[in-house]
């Protein structure tokens, strides 16, 4: 259920982008903040859908609006679209305390939770409004929603996964980077056990730190190659071939552990809907491809900003061939071959 924090009715239209704060109530109780953009009411009366924005791990929404002014948001508002971005719980404005939240270290305080409570709470407030539903995850935001979509929790219509894929072992075809990033899941976990929070901030990795349930599920992955829930009920990694809607891959070379290309692609490789993949590489005069946390603050600069006008054109033509996801339960979605890699 999804309250407001103020009284503008949901269809006003605003001039120029304007940000509006929002409170999301997820269905265990947990009140999450978001930050819609409407786009430029003169230009599109109507807008083409709803962009839901899902940040990385040790991140919060504001990464969408990097650089200051010139974000994704508003550029996603400026093609069209409202720009919904919120913070995953623990994370942000999203509160670490109130009614609904736990730290108990249970799949009600972390991963677990951003599949099967926050995100599927953010894109029903973004289905409330009307038109198309597409994701937009960086990194975490990716495959927490490829998997709560595998699991049926969120009926968005398409996804755009930026630099998402998990550390399991089948999407590293190198063994010295697979034994690097065992070594280093391995030291995230006993930091995390040993102070009770992966601390981000303090090794300047991110702008907020984790609960030790955040980032478990993601941990044991590269530990022990099982990529499923806390309490073993769902099994994410199963639920990727379940994922029938169209879903684009934003990768780039200067990622060169969180998402390498090949990684990226080989994780795509396993949903069952349309796919491709868009890959940012340096530029002929030499500017170098960005890193992780650059593919969405640095979307404006060069081949990064040409890569994601192919991705988002792509999503964009794949969504034109298919009923909207509130349509699928009567009609059935035509049949679609995986697009080749760009």
């Amino acid at each position: 259920m999804a309250t407001r924090r103020d009284s503008r009715a949901s269809q006003q239209p605003v001039e120029d982008s304007e940000a509006e704060e929002l409170e999301l109530r997820t269905a265990d109780g947990v009140t999450l903040r978001a930050t819609l953009r409407e786009p430029p009411w003169r230009e599109w009366p109507e807008p083409r859908g709803t962009m839901v924005l899902a940040h990385a791990a040790f991140a919060r929404r504001v990464e969408w609006e990097r650089p200051r002014g010139d974000g994704l948001a508003a550029r996603l508002a400026r093609r069209g679209y409202r720009a919904l971005a919120f913070d995953f719980r623990g994370h942000g404005d999203s509160a670490n305390d109130g009614p609904g939240v736990v730290r108990d270290g249970s799949a009600r305080d972390g991963y677990d939770a951003f599949v099967r409570h926050d995100l599927p709470a953010v894109v029903a407030c973004a289905k409330d409004r009307g038109g198309r539903v597409v994701v937009v995850g960086h990194s975490l935001g990716g495959h927490v929603a490829l998997a709560s979509q595998g699991l049926g929790l969120l009926g968005a219509d398409g996804v755009l996964a930026v630099a998402a894929n998990v550390w399991h072992p089948t999407f590293e075809p190198s063994l010295a980077r697979q034994a690097l990033k065992l070594g280093v899941a391995t030291l995230m976990s006993g930091l995390t056990r040993g102070l009770g929070v992966f601390p981000a901030r303090a090794l300047r990795v991110g702008s907020d730190d984790a609960r030790p349930s955040a980032v478990g599920a993601f941990l044991r992955t590269a530990r022990d190659g099982s990529w499923r829930s806390d309490d073993a009920r769902d099994d994410y990694l199963a639920a990727l071939t379940r994922v029938d809607i169209p879903v684009c891959a934003l990768l780039s070379e200067g990622d060169r552990l969180a998402c390498l290309p090949e990684s990226g692609r080989r994780f795509l490789s396993r949903v069952g809907g349309p796919s491709a993949a868009f890959v940012v590489r340096p530029s002929a005069d030499g500017a170098p491809a960005p890193d992780h946390m650059g593919l969405v603050t640095a979307h404006h600069v060069g081949p990064c900003h040409a890569q994601w006008e192919r991705a988002l054109a792509w999503l964009e033509a794949a969504l034109e061939r298919r009923p909207v996801a509130s349509a699928l339960a009567a009609t059935a979605a035509p049949a679609f071959d995986n697009s080749a890699d760009s």
